[in-house]
């Protein structure tokens, strides 16, 4: 349900808050790119786990995380009036993630 907090938070700023950060900086770079790095590698380490629901959770998570770092790191070349758009379909891809990965847990327990 985390996730599903954190999506809902990004969401809520992207579509009503005013933000103030730089995406064109070198920080920003560095964070988009570990989020896709992050995310690849725990997809690719899915089918190490163990069980069927902890495997389909680790590549739901890792493709999550993944498209979000990509949709973020889209904020480089996008129009500012974009950007919170794209925080929002950021903070969506975390928040079905959190509530698909919390069923496929209930279930496969």
């Amino acid at each position: 349900m985390l996730f599903f907090l954190v999506g809902a938070l990004l969401v809520w700023v992207g579509l009503f808050a005013r933000y103030f950060f730089y995406p064109h900086g070198i920080s920003w770079l560095i964070l988009t790119a570990a989020l896709v790095l992050w995310g690849l590698r725990t997809v690719f380490r899915a089918p190490k786990a163990y069980g069927w629901g902890e495997r389909a959770v680790m590549r739901i998570g890792g493709g999550s995380l993944a498209l979000a770092g990509l949709l973020l790191f889209a904020l480089i070349w996008a129009p500012f009036r974009w950007a919170g758009l794209l925080l929002a379909a950021a903070g969506g891809v975390f928040a079905v993630r959190g509530l698909v990965s919390a069923a496929i847990m209930a279930r496969s327990s």
